[in-house]
């Protein structure tokens, strides 16, 4: 998919990206890593919609700002379609009590372990890149998430060594915003995020998400991610 198609409002800004279709555990996980790196948007967005995981029971409003922060993969992959997302800020989130969810990580490979969630921090939005010539498409699994923080961590069964402090949970969200619609495309994939050590990050990449295009002034890698699997 385009995301020209989708794009009827001004400039925006866009962040991560993944590949996804690859079975857990992956045979080196920091192959998959995908950086997440602090930016400054040209064109700042303000807005609102609606989203739903699989953890709702109903459509919950956001109110969006940003992007705050851009991934892409460390070490990108030539046979697969690289994965950018935009991590756009949830402005005062509502209070919600925390759930508990069983992963798997690539990290953990078999070995799950368990999170409870906090609440929602951001949420993540499929984009491309542009460079010469048009954007290329986005992969075919690439789903929204909401970021929520993780309020305690198994410790015991955390699989180590990982990059880091775990920080947030991405659960996949279907989106509905105006006339458009975005069901979720993976519902078993999720992504497990980890501090990382700060590197200072200084170049300009020019993204497109569904509100249209965005400059963004990168700043400081602070977080990774890889993919992670829910287990019931």
């Amino acid at each position: 998919m385009n995301l020209l198609q989708h794009c009827p409002f001004g400039l925006a800004t866009l962040l991560v990206v993944l590949p996804m279709g690859v079975s857990l555990p992956a045979e080196d996980p920091v192959a998959s890593l995908h950086s997440v790196i602090s930016v400054k948007a040209s064109n700042p967005i303000l807005h609102g919609l609606e989203v739903k995981t699989p953890l709702d029971a109903d459509r919950r409003w956001v109110s969006l700002r940003g992007p705050q922060f851009y991934s892409s993969p460390e070490k990108p992959n030539e046979n697969e379609l690289p994965s950018y997302l935009n991590w756009y800020e949830i402005r005062k989130p509502k209070p919600e009590a925390g759930k508990n969810l069983k992963l798997t990580d690539e990290f953990s490979g078999r070995q799950s372990f368990d999170v409870v969630l906090g609440g929602p921090a951001f949420y993540l939005m499929p984009a491309q890149t542009i460079k010469d010539g048009p954007p290329s498409d986005t992969p075919e699994g690439l789903n929204h998430f909401i970021a929520f923080r993780i309020e305690n961590v198994d410790s015991v069964t955390l699989p180590e060594p990982t990059p880091g402090k775990p920080a947030f949970v991405c659960v996949p969200a279907e989106e509905w915003h105006h006339a458009d619609h975005f069901p979720i495309k993976a519902a078993s994939t999720l992504l497990m995020v980890y501090e990382a050590a700060s590197k200072r990050l200084d170049a300009k990449v020019t993204t497109i998400d569904q509100f249209g295009l965005n400059g963004l002034t990168t700043e400081a890698k602070r977080f990774v991610y890889v993919r992670a699997t829910r287990k019931e």
